[in-house]
């Protein structure tokens, strides 16, 4: 599995997930500190599969 056919590595600290402006921390945060399943996250950002979230998380 490429990343790069996933996320775009703007810079060090900035990947987002490709095609979106939705960066990877905002998913983490939501996974991680909010305790959400992939399934919850996907109702906040819609445009996101579940593939692609899996593959985030």
């Amino acid at each position: 599995m490429e990343l790069n056919q996933y996320f775009d590595f703007l810079a060090a600290d900035d990947i987002r997930i490709k095609g979106h402006r939705i960066g990877i921390e905002t998913v983490l945060y939501e996974y991680l500190y909010r305790e959400r399943t992939a399934e919850e996250i996907q109702q906040f950002y819609p445009s996101l599969t579940l593939i692609v979230l899996a593959i985030a998380l």
